[in-house]
């Protein structure tokens, strides 16, 4: 039975992925979608899009108590941190969601607002930081530490004990050595292996992956 009305902030491909998710756990009694003022359609796969980020405010006084950014982010994630300071600063309550088919450790900690997709794996011991993407298939290892606002993307796989800073975006399968300590506002290249450190505010890619140039 589901537990109240729930936003989602966001109407593009990653909305779809999340409106899914919520769809088949039943969790919420209702679901609507807000998006930009000049991007605003009707509905989002059958769900009503009930207005703009400008309409927020009113939204939550008219008794929707949860929401949630569903904006995605490929290298930019700062539209995404102030609709999540946005959605926490009006009064919203902000969730975890997690597809059904999800594995989430039990010693896992997984901070509001970050989304772990279908058949995502996140081992014992791993902290994932707040409004972070995990996404289909993504799998982090044990011990691990990913930061605010990070996106690990489809099938990127990070061994154990893996560090990420904030904001930094993992391209989809991408394999990062147990150990390594990738740093923020980083953007790291579909299908790269990560065999060493790699800095803050940077591009980077490859087998090995090398830093390519700076942000």
């Amino acid at each position: 039975m589901g537990n109240g009305k729930i936003l989602l902030a966001g109407g593009g491909g990653h909305c779809k992925s999340v409106l899914d998710s919520l769809q088949a756990s039943g969790q919420y009694t209702c679901i609507g979608i807000v998006d930009r003022p000049d991007s605003l359609k009707n509905e989002v796969d059958g769900t009503p899009v009930v207005g703009s980020d400008d309409d927020l405010p009113e939204l939550f006084h008219n008794g929707w108590q949860f929401a949630f950014v569903t904006l995605g982010s490929v290298g930019d994630y700062k539209r995404r941190e102030q609709l999540y300071h946005f959605l926490l600063k009006t009064g919203f309550t902000v969730p975890v969601i997690c597809d059904g088919s999800a594995g989430v450790s039990r010693s896992a900690e997984l901070k509001k607002g970050t989304f772990a997709g279908k058949r995502a794996l996140i081992n014992a011991g791993t902290t994932v930081g707040v409004c972070a993407i995990v996404n289909t298939g993504a799998i982090l290892e044990h011990d691990c530490s990913v930061g605010d606002f990070v996106h690990i993307s489809t099938g990127a796989v990070l061994c154990g004990g893996v560090s990420v800073g904030k904001g930094t975006h993992i391209g989809a399968g991408t394999v990062v050595r147990q150990g390594i300590a990738v740093g923020a506002d980083s953007v790291i290249g579909i299908g790269s292996v990560v065999v060493r450190n790699i800095p803050d505010h940077v591009v980077a890619y490859g087998n090995p992956c090398k830093v390519v140039r700076a942000l």
